[in-house]
Formats: structure tokens, C-alpha cells, sequence
């Protein structure tokens, strides 16, 4: 019966020495997740925020992505509202942070995990006093956020989707400008009646170039004939000459063209011109009776009648006006 009895408490006394073995192993296994060594002390540090975004005890504090501590407590201020984090930092990276340090929390991947990011702040300011309460604030970039942002978006294009849908169904349907432009043959008769005649109005704009080309018809000849254009440059070559007659001061034309007096003379004739034909248009003047009075037109019709009256008669009998004898 000793024997069993001894057995029995060797029994014990090994899996006394498991349990803390295993705790021993569990805690280096915390202490290193958490990136303090398994005998280095750490300094405990507060920080109030909005929002704690489901960050959970144990979650990693980092420190531009090292991991230097663990969160230790997640609690809500029951006078504020607001949340309460602490946390540990090693003592080791304590001179890192200084007055305006601050805390975000951020997501570890897509499965919701969260990480608090540390951040150190300005090397400009005094270090952080001991008991200073950090702030700090949810990840813009939060992935709840984004899923949220994510469902909105994929909502957006099913609702696109189905308009998009009920567009093709009325397109298929005939109805509005599009469905019409889609099903009715009509347009596309018209499209190749178009076409048919663009082709043959290209054709007939071919065949006229080509004529043009080999010098038929005017526009052909005024395209190839060698003759009139030098007929052209001729004329071309004359309105030069012209043009230098015009210019020279002792010529008829230059002096037409420069000496005031001949324009003065000629503007004379012109008056006296425009005075005669008012008097023969009002009668005045022997020129002005013969055009506008018709008694002087009938006495000369008449004196011609009676003149075409005698020759006749001289040609019918003309013994009676005219006598011969020969002794």
C-alpha cells in the first residue's frame, strides 16, 4: 500500500512540474508575440479614444511596425463615454516617444484583427511624462469601413445592372430612338439607299476627272490646252502694258487719267450734253419739234405720198411730163 501511495505523489509532484512548464512556455510564447523578452519589464501606458473598433486584450502595440507590447485592458469610461486602452511598451522604447505621441488602431488583415499603432511623435518635443493619457482615434482606413464602402458600391452597380438590363430590354422591344435604330429594317434600307448612291456619285466623279484628265469637254481643255494658257498669259502680258501706259504722265491715257483739266472739259461736254436732250425732250428747237411734234411728221409723210404719187404717174405716162423733139 506505500508503494502506491508514493507512486501517487511522484505522480503529482511530475504533473505539478507540467503545469508550469506549460504556464512557462505559454507566457514566453505571450511575452514574445508581444516583442518583449521574456525577463524584460515593460511600462504600462494609457490612451482614450472614440471608438476601440474591436480591438481585444492581448492585440499587439507597434511601433512603425514593431512590436514592442500588448494591449492589456479595453474599458469605457462610465463618466465620459469615451474608451479606455492600456497598454504596455518595453521600457526599452520608452526615450522613443515624447509629448504628442499618439495611438491608431489598424486592421491586421481581412479576418477583423486589430494591431495598435504607436506612434512615437516628434523628437522635437520632451518625453513623455510618466501618467500621460495618449490620444487617439479608429483607422481611417478601418476594413469595416471599407466593407461598408465595399456593399454601397456593389449596390450601386446591381441597381446599374438592372437598368441597364431594362435599357436593353426596351432596345430589343423596338421602343424609343434606339430600340427603332436597332429593329426597324426601314433604316437600314435607307442607309443602303444612301450608300448606292454615294457609290455612284463617287463612280460619276471618277469618270468626270478622268475626261478632265485626258482634255475633254471646256473644263478639260481649260485644264490641258497649252494655248489658252498662254493665250491667258498674253492677255495677262497686255494688261501689264496697259497698266504702264496708264502710268506714264505724257501719254493720252496718262493724262486722261492725272490732268484735272481734261476731266473738267469732258464734264463740261457732259452738261451741255445733258442741256441739249432736256430741250429736244421738251420740244425746244427745230431738233426738238422734229422728235416731239407730229405735225411736222405728217407733212412730210404727206409731201412724200404726193412724191410717190408723181413718180408713179410719171412712170405710167410720161409723155405727159415730158416732151421730146428732135428739130
Amino acid at each position: 500500500m506505500m508503494r502506491r501511495t508514493d507512486t501517487t505523489w511522484a505522480q503529482v509532484k511530475v504533473g505539478v512540474v507540467l503545469i508550469f512548464g506549460i504556464a512557462a512556455i505559454l507566457y514566453t510564447i505571450m511575452n514574445l508575440n508581444s516583442g518583449m523578452g521574456v525577463f524584460a519589464s515593460a511600462a504600462t501606458f494609457q490612451a482614450s479614444l472614440d471608438d476601440s473598433q474591436g480591438i481585444k486584450v492581448g492585440a499587439p502595440v507597434r511601433i512603425s511596425g514593431v512590436d514592442v507590447g500588448n494591449v492589456k485592458g479595453v474599458l469605457i469610461d462610465p463618466g465620459k463615454g469615451t474608451v479606455i486602452l492600456s497598454f504596455t511598451v518595453n521600457t526599452e522604447m520608452r526615450p522613443l516617444l515624447h509629448d504628442d505621441a499618439a495611438i491608431m488602431i489598424r486592421p491586421m488583415g481581412l479576418l477583423g484583427d486589430k494591431y495598435l499603432d504607436l506612434l512615437a511623435g516628434s523628437p522635437k518635443q520632451p518625453p513623455l511624462s510618466d501618467g500621460a493619457v495618449l490620444s487617439g482615434r479608429g483607422d481611417a482606413a478601418d476594413i469595416t469601413g471599407v466593407a461598408g464602402s465595399a456593399t454601397a458600391t456593389l449596390q450601386n452597380v446591381d441597381q446599374t445592372l438592372r437598368e441597364l438590363k431594362g435599357i436593353l430590354a426596351n432596345i430589343n422591344a423596338g421602343k424609343g430612338t434606339a430600340g427603332k435604330l436597332v429593329t426597324d429594317s426601314t433604316l437600314y434600307d435607307h442607309s443602303a439607299q444612301l450608300i448606292r448612291k454615294v457609290d455612284i456619285l463617287s463612280e460619276k466623279t471618277s469618270h468626270l476627272l478622268a475626261s478632265i484628265e485626258r482634255g475633254d469637254g471646256t473644263v478639260g481643255k481649260l485644264m490641258t490646252d497649252r494655248a489658252l494658257y498662254d493665250r491667258a498669259t498674253a492677255a495677262v502680258g497686255e494688261m501689264q502694258k496697259l497698266g504702264a501706259l496708264l502710268n506714264q504722265p505724257d501719254g493720252t491715257l496718262g493724262k486722261l487719267a492725272r490732268d484735272p483739266a481734261l476731266y473738267q472739259r469732258l464734264e463740261g461736254v457732259t452738261a451741255k450734253s445733258e442741256a441739249l436732250m432736256g430741250k429736244i425732250e421738251r420740244g425746244d428747237g427745230t431738233l426738238g419739234k422734229l422728235v416731239n411734234q407730229d405735225q411736222l411728221y405728217k407733212r412730210a409723210d404727206k409731201v412724200l405720198s404726193e412724191v410717190e404719187g408723181l413718180i408713179a404717174d410719171i412712170k405710167k405716162d410720161p409723155k405727159r411730163y415730158f416732151k421730146f423733139s428732135v428739130f
